[in-house]
């Protein structure tokens, strides 16, 4: 039984934009739009503090539609923490919008499932149907050549209180981070679940490398039973599953 402390999870807006349904709830009212929310997650339980995701760097989320964007670090700073300080981040997969503000972080070392390195650094991810989804701005090639971004392998208990679960489906190595908290279980999904209604409708993301495992990652999320979801991208920020 885990006696660490529990965690409290603040979810940190960066920007907002409208996007087509489709891209986040699969083969969903395409031509439609929707509100989304791009964040960050700071865990803390007394000891320590780690950070999930690094939002998108300001200057591309503008570029690519981004409303209200904010710079992470005064956008952490307002509930108490430096980014120079933060030593850790999770990332739950390499797209623009999750890992390319690593800049920000000097300091940190960073946490990526293998098979999402190993497809980074492919020669599929090329193909404009997935580089698209990459930043333009931002080559995290040499941060993977460098070790600041060090590979998990599947499922791992990241720390007391912290555990990863590799799930894939949006990419190849998307991860979830699962967290034990005062409420009970919380997921940071990231885009294996990007907005609320793809959990209650059992719809995958619209962005998947695999569908099948797209599919799996919504019921493996259901089978934990959690007392809290933060999904990748709905406008709010968290939600009780049972309701």
């Amino acid at each position: 039984m885990n006696t660490a402390a529990p965690f409290r999870i603040d979810a940190v807006e960066i920007g907002r934009r409208r996007a087509d349904t489709s891209l986040f709830l699969y083969l969903t009212e395409p031509g439609t739009s929707l509100e989304i929310a791009y964040r960050v997650w700071v865990l803390r339980d007394g000891a320590r503090t780690i950070l999930v995701d690094t939002g998108p760097p300001t200057q591309e989320g503008r570029e690519r539609g981004l409303t209200q964007v904010t710079d992470v670090a005064p956008a952490l700073a307002r509930i108490g923490v430096d980014a120079a300080s933060i030593d850790t981040v999770l990332l739950t997969h390499l797209h623009w919008d999750h890992a390319a503000n690593a800049e920000k972080f000097p300091n940190a070392t960073f946490f990526a499932q293998q098979a999402e390195l190993d497809f980074f650094g492919s020669a599929m991810r090329q193909h404009p149907a997935f580089n698209h989804f990459f930043s333009v701005r931002t080559d995290l090639s040499g941060m993977i050549r460098a070790q600041r971004i060090r590979p998990l392998n599947g499922d791992v208990e990241f720390c007391p209180g912290i555990r990863v679960m590799c799930v894939g489906g949006h990419t190849p190595g998307s991860q979830m981070i699962c967290v034990d908290t005062q409420e009970g279980l919380a997921v940071i999904t990231g885009d294996a679940i990007p907005l609320r209604r793809n959990y209650h409708d059992s719809i995958p993301s619209g962005i998947v490398s695999n569908i099948d495992e797209a599919i799996l990652a919504l019921e493996r999320v259901a089978r934990l039973a959690p007392a809290r979801i933060y999904p990748g991208h709905d406008p709010q920020e968290s939600f009780d599953p049972s309701s």
